[in-house]
């Protein structure tokens, strides 16, 4: 017995918050407050529908501008009140049909959709079946997001007029950088084989010193377009987003400047550090006999081979 109880005293107490919230949002309206109103009659009816309350809040909708919240509200009243209140139900179908004609239209263009592509107006996704389609809108600013696997995100923004206008979004999408793909500078000369035959250890210990100078012009070179990835995402700024989602098209460039410098900054450091150490490490292991030692700079790191 206690579970019963206590789903109706829940349901009771949903019913009477919607009361309240319902007679507030009338009051609202009275007073002409319809954008504070709206929000009072959607929990309304979000804690206790009815087709009372949607009659109430398409007006509300139909007062504040929001014409196709409105229609489709009209729409709904009049399904849920035909049984019971047909004349509910008349009037808000006559009300629906006078809104049609006026309401604007938003259609989210997605040329060659990329797979697992996600498309989301205003927060809310889309089904893969809208896009390109006219959809009803309220008039005024919306927002349009876009994501896919392998893709750099897409963000739009639009304003919508009223009066049966009609806007258009083309989502356009970019592969996004992959550091695989890149186009990588070498940083620095490739050493070719080095052999020395002076003395127990001298080649390998002039071998390490070589291998060390090159490191150590490695992490200079990968400082100095560090710097330069820094200075080109400066220019960058005055011409996109804080976030850097959306850019100009000189933006972008600076953007695009800016990851390839970032990218030969870090190769720089990396290898640079990978070779100053193989130069210290051969230079004090430095065994005796003939010494055959070579580097070499890869995209993938350092390759060093020898014959001892």
């Amino acid at each position: 017995m206690l579970c019963p109880a206590l789903a109706h005293a829940a349901g009771a107490d949903d019913k009477a918050a919607a009361q309240v919230l319902f007679d507030e949002g009338r009051k609202l309206m009275d007073k002409g407050k319809y954008a504070e109103a709206c929000p009072k009659l959607e929990s309304s009816q979000r804690l206790d529908p009815g087709a009372g309350t949607l009659l109430n809040l398409a007006a509300c909708y139909e007062k504040n501008g929001q014409t196709a919240s409105a229609w489709v509200t009209y729409t709904d009243a009049a399904t849920a009140s035909q049984e019971r209140h047909a004349d509910w139900a008349a009037r808000a179908n006559e009300r629906a049909k006078a809104l049609f004609p006026g309401l604007s239209h938003l259609s989210i263009e997605v040329p060659n959709a990329p797979t697992g592509a996600e498309i989301k107006r205003d927060g809310k996704a889309l089904d893969s079946s809208s896009y390109g389609m006219a959809m009803p809108v309220d008039p005024g600013h919306h927002v349009v997001d876009a994501t896919a696997p392998g893709k750099l995100p897409v963000h739009e923004e639009v304003d919508v007029a009223s009066k049966a206008a009609d806007a258009k979004v083309t989502i356009k999408f970019e592969n996004a950088p992959v550091a695989e793909h890149q186009v990588i500078t070498p940083i620095g000369p490739t050493t070719g084989p080095i052999e020395r035959d002076t003395g127990r250890g001298n080649g390998m210990r002039a071998a390490g010193l070589t291998i060390g100078g090159i490191g150590v012009a490695g992490v200079i070179v990968g400082a100095i377009f560090g710097g330069l990835a820094l200075g080109k995402k400066g220019e960058a700024a005055p011409n996109c987003l804080p976030d850097f989602s959306k850019c100009t098209t000189q933006g972008k460039a600076s953007v695009d400047d800016a990851m390839t410098f970032g990218t030969i900054s870090t190769i720089g450091f990396i290898a640079g550090g990978v070779l100053a150490a193989v130069g210290i490490t051969l230079f004090i292991v430095a065994p005796s006999s003939k010494e055959r030692v070579a580097a070499f700079l890869t995209p993938n790191g350092v390759a060093i081979g020898g014959v001892f």
